[in-house]
């Protein structure tokens, strides 16, 4: 009767093994369900990982754009605010503004774009060692077209040292500042009146109004009281 017993029980835990042996492997309905739980997983770290990418990458343009703006603005101000003339040394010294219009681009409310020029004789040349230069130099500020007729390039030419031999105006050195600037304009105040430009002469503005559109439709304004 033991021996009977103990050959039932045997053959039930052999059972037993024998199913646990079968269910090692996943079934298909299970797998199904890992790979869509792992998908959505994915989904979303995909997500995630893009969503921050792109904030990334809109906060360096912004970035960008304000180092443009903030050095382009820096360097225009500093020239106007060191501005210089002088009677006794004519016709070495000038500020001279002048109003360009574009005569097919306007801007949101359909004012025509404007590519201001602006030339003047500053106090803030770098002098370079071993060299004839002093503080004053003439910088010019004026647009060029592009090559290809796409646009607008804003330059900025520099005559590190004045001579009567070198009319003002003429000689230099130009450089390329940026193709961003859509438009860029000035105004000029008298100390009663302002206007769109300034005729050259012996005689200074009080300030100068600096108006700036980048291509991305960003506007930027500021004053600047001018130095004497």
């Amino acid at each position: 009767m033991v021996i009977e017993n103990l050959g039932l029980h045997t053959d039930k835990i052999r059972n037993l093994n024998s199913e646990l042996g079968n269910r090692k492997g996943f079934t298909l309905l299970e797998v199904l369900i890992a790979t869509a739980i792992m998908a959505g997983i994915v989904s979303v770290i995909y997500s995630s990982f893009f969503t921050a990418s792109r904030n990334v990458e809109q906060a360096e343009k912004i970035r960008d754009e304000s180092d443009l703006v903030r050095t382009l603005v820096a360097k225009l101000s500093s020239d106007i605010a060191n501005a210089y003339v002088n009677t006794g040394m004519n016709p070495l010294t000038v500020f001279y503004g002048n109003m360009v219009q574009s005569e097919t681009e306007s801007d949101a409310n359909g004012n025509a774009l404007r590519y201001d020029e602006l030339y003047l004789t500053t106090l803030t040349n770098w002098r370079r060692p071993n060299t004839p230069e002093t503080d004053l130099c003439e910088v010019g500020y004026y647009f060029k077209q592009k090559t290809d007729g796409s646009g607008y390039v804003l330059m900025r030419r520099e005559k590190r040292q004045l001579s009567v031999e070198v009319p003002a105006l003429e000689g230099g050195v130009e450089y390329e500042l940026t193709d961003r600037v859509k438009s860029l304009q000035f105004e000029y105040y008298n100390g009663t009146i302002w206007s769109n430009a300034w005729p050259s002469g012996t005689t200074l503005p009080t300030a100068v109004q600096i108006s700036l559109l980048l291509d991305d439709g960003s506007a930027y304004t500021t004053k600047v009281d001018v130095g004497r």
